[in-house]
């Protein structure tokens, strides 16, 4: 008879993509939560043991502000992006919103480390973004196409205008940062690579590269625990895409993987 752990192992589990969990929010609201709750409890967790007698300045707006744009985030794709609630619930596991609200949480309890390793955690994305931007503004073209899914027909509305933090969320990070007595960004490091791996391991286990919506199939590879986002060309990038996890989960477990946080 299967104990209650193990039961609760196969319900976490991803399953097939037309597994019967797929076609309701539940599964996908409990292992978004569980991953947030994660974030949350390793990053506070690892600030505590490099933690230094250094706080931030009482920055509230910024808490405030992050966690407002958060909420209406997660509001209107919900709300707009109804083809699939289950696939809008895991879209909310990428790094780039989860990093929100434990950055306003570390904000608001001012702390240095755990705010830069949210900054670290998709730094490199979010830099990026600033390249093909203005590759597209010069040139007409996205040179990486790390900006190249809100071309994508399949993505909404309500995903193109809810993107802005690709934009503001490292130089808000950077300006609340810069207040306190210095920017840890090596010990913000490490605090970034474990959530990153913990994070990693989560969503492989947790979520399915695609899911069955009616006759539809619907694209995640969250965090990109699969492959490189289909976008991405450059061919070393790609060189384990679709391997076991064994291999491709320590290829990817390096700056690669922000290029679709």
């Amino acid at each position: 008879m299967a104990t209650a752990w193990q039961r609760w192992a196969a319900f976490l589990a991803k399953g097939e993509p037309d597994d019967v969990k797929h076609q309701d929010a539940t599964h996908a609201l409990v292992v978004c939560g569980l991953l947030y709750a994660a974030m949350l409890a390793v990053g506070f967790s690892i600030d505590r043991l490099l933690a230094r007698e250094e706080e931030l300045p009482p920055s509230a707006w910024a808490a405030y502000a992050l966690l407002g744009y958060w909420s209406w985030l997660v509001i209107l794709r919900l709300r707009c992006e109804t083809a699939s609630v289950a696939q809008d619930v895991y879209q909310l596991m990428f790094s780039c919103n989860f990093s929100m609200p434990v950055a306003a949480a570390a904000i608001y309890w001012r702390k240095p480390i755990l705010l830069c390793a949210q900054g670290i955690l998709v730094a490199i994305d979010q830099v990026l973004w600033y390249v093909d931007l203005l590759g597209y503004l010069l040139t007409g073209k996205l040179p990486l196409k790390v900006v190249g899914y809100l071309l994508w027909p399949s993505t909404p509305l309500s995903r193109r205008i809810s993107c802005i933090h690709h934009v503001l969320f490292e130089p808000l990070v950077i300006c609340v940062g810069s207040q306190g007595q210095s920017l840890p960004i090596l010990r913000g490091f490490l605090v970034a690579l474990a959530q990153t791996v913990v994070c990693q391991a989560i969503c492989r286990y947790t979520t399915p590269i695609e899911i069955q919506h009616g006759k539809e199939l619907c694209y995640l590879n969250i965090n990109l625990c699969y492959e490189s986002f289909r976008d991405v060309k450059v061919a070393w990038i790609r060189r384990y895409d679709g391997a076991k996890a064994s291999s491709y989960l320590p290829w990817m477990l390096w700056p690669s993987h922000c290029f679709g946080s």
